[in-house]
């Protein structure tokens, strides 16, 4: 039996223990971030909603929220796709190789702005943007170039308004180098909803873009195992201004729209949701990106089997890339962005994202470098393969922050997903402008909180050093030949093909798109005759219009 003394003793500390809890509760919460959530000084166990806690679970089971697979990265480490792309495609080439001798094991293309937009570079409106910020590509001979004496790595392509021509273009080249469709690996982004209410560089509109979506999708089930046609791109949302949570209920309501159109032509949602993969964004609060990987699993887990009565287990994973760059990184004091793209890989990583990639830390004035690049490579290396990180799944599970932050970020996701279905679904609220005026919304919302310092930008809205000066870094130069060097082999391809061949198949394309069927192997027959994407994209508008972006007034 305790003394009285002891007694004593015990009832004094545990007063003082809730004096310093009570004390600590009274330290208001701050509001800094980029989605409304309140951090508060000290996390313990009645913070956390329990009825969450039996949705964490094991890694590799439903609901994934610790991961997607038992070992993850213990059996299968991130890949590291450094984007890139300039130039010609022999530019694009050599950049390639670079990258893969220093140990990047997929390749990860960005095309021109002609080439998105379905120009070929002898077409006059488009010449100043030809090899600017990505590869030019006319036809599948630039194809044959740029893979010249790569390995078939997986690919990555980042483009939307001409993405089924250029996976024809894929789809051929593989066959040239005696491969056939079932064999190639890779992925395109290929999403309609986050190029009409983020980028601007769409070209179709919606209805028969959505029909060349569900004519990739359903082409690479019946043929492609091994490729992922729709890689949906939460990564533009953040980019324009998004919170994390409105990020991933945007992604999802553009995936529902999609997985919708796919059901109605007929496929199984087990037979092309496990071909589904998303590109999420990954920026400096690092903590809060863990817990919205988290969060992002656990919801399209449940998605796919309430919703949709997925019984595959790989339908109910979802398959993220993250990057970071863009509006992260900044002009002023450029390689400050290398310690920002390490904070926040590392949230991707203890995230679980599947990939994870960091823009050049001179993204700000041109595209990377060589020494750029390799730096980016080398940082998501180092964090893979020196740091502990990767060693275990989930390293951050229990904490009751992250447990906390997770269950927020997923139900706020839901309320967005909601409000876009509210409004008709994806489709509707591109149309309509309503998901590019919520975005907008909320760009204004953190933009004036980076002005006043709520959310700080170090070296540009705080710390600012109006005395140092700016380091001279070697910047990309757009090869000034990249024009004259395109126009010239697009004039050798139309003199040495045959124009009666061409003719043909661009009519076969034209009949395709008076009827329904699937237009993927058309494309491939034409491509392989050396019809050029301006030539093809010029048929498709002419049959289906071009997308009129909506006017309102904000």
């Amino acid at each position: 039996m305790p003394t009285r003394q002891e007694k004593k003793k015990v009832i004094a500390e545990e007063k003082e223990r809730w004096e310093r809890e009570r004390k600590i509760a009274e330290i208001p919460p701050v509001k800094t971030d980029t989605m409304g959530y309140e951090h508060k000084v000290l996390y313990t166990p009645s913070d956390v909603d329990y009825s969450y806690l039996d949705q964490i679970g094991f890694s590799g089971e439903f609901p994934f929220t610790r991961g997607v697979y038992p070992a993850m990265y213990r059996k299968a480490l991130m890949r590291f796709p450094q984007y890139s792309g300039f130039g010609t495609p022999e530019d694009t080439n050599k950049r390639w190789k670079y990258l893969i001798s220093h140990g990047q094991m997929t390749v990860n293309l960005a095309f021109d702005l002609p080439t998105h937009m379905g120009h070929d570079s002898d077409d006059p409106e488009i010449e100043d943007e030809v090899g600017r910020v990505g590869v030019a590509i006319d036809s599948l001979r630039d194809f044959e170039v740029l893979f010249d004496g790569i390995p078939l790595v997986p690919a990555f392509f980042n483009t939307m308004g001409a993405a089924s021509i250029l996976l024809a273009m894929y789809v051929a080249m593989g066959e040239k180098k005696g491969i056939d469709p079932s064999g190639v690996m890779g992925a395109f982004t290929n999403d309609l909803i986050a190029i009409c209410s983020c980028r601007g560089n769409w070209v179709l509109p919606i209805k028969p873009n959505l029909r060349l979506i569900t004519d990739m999708i359903e082409y690479c089930c019946k043929n492609m195992p091994r490729f992922y046609p729709q890689n949906i791109q939460g990564v533009f949302y953040r980019a324009v201004g998004s919170s994390i949570p409105q990020e991933i209920g945007y992604t999802y309501a553009a995936a529902l729209c999609y997985i919708d159109q796919a059901l109605e032509r007929g496929l199984n949602i087990d037979e092309f949701a496990p071909r589904i993969s998303f590109f999420l964004s990954c920026g400096p609060e690092f903590l809060a990106e863990c817990a919205k990987f988290r969060a992002a699993r656990r919801l399209w887990a449940r998605l796919m089997r309430d919703r949709y009565g997925a019984k595959d287990k790989s339908s109910l994973r979802v398959r993220i890339t993250s990057a970071t760059g863009g509006a992260y990184f900044q002009g002023i004091e450029p390689l400050n962005n290398l310690a920002r793209g390490a904070y926040a890989i590392l949230g991707a990583a203890l995230g679980g994202a599947q990939a994870t990639f960091i823009a050049g830390y001179d993204e700000a004035y041109a595209i990377p470098t060589e020494e750029s690049a390799r730096l980016g490579l080398r940082t998501v290396q180092i964090l893979a393969e020196e740091t502990d990180v990767c060693r275990t799944a989930d390293p951050l599970a229990g904490s009751y922050y992250i447990e906390d932050m997770t269950n927020y970020i997923e139900k706020e996701a839901e309320r967005h997903l909601k409000d876009i279905e509210d409004h008709g679904g994806a489709a509707e609220a591109v149309e309509s402008g309503y998901m590019r005026r919520e975005l907008d919304k909320m760009f204004k919302v953190q933009h004036t909180k980076r002005l006043n310092g709520e959310i700080p930008v170090v070296g540009v809205t705080k710390h600012r050093a109006e005395d140092v000066e700016e380091p001279e870094i070697e910047l990309h130069q757009p090869n000034p030949e990249a024009l004259r060097l395109q126009i010239e082999r697009l004039k050798q391809v139309k003199a040495e093909r045959n124009d009666n061949e061409v003719k043909r198949q661009l009519k076969r394309v034209r009949e395709a798109a008076r009827n329904s069927d699937n237009m993927i192997p058309i494309f491939i027959d034409a491509v392989k005759v050396y019809c050029t994407l301006g030539e093809i994209m010029g048929v498709l508008k002419e049959e289906f219009g071009e997308f009129k972006e909506p006017r309102f007034q904000f």
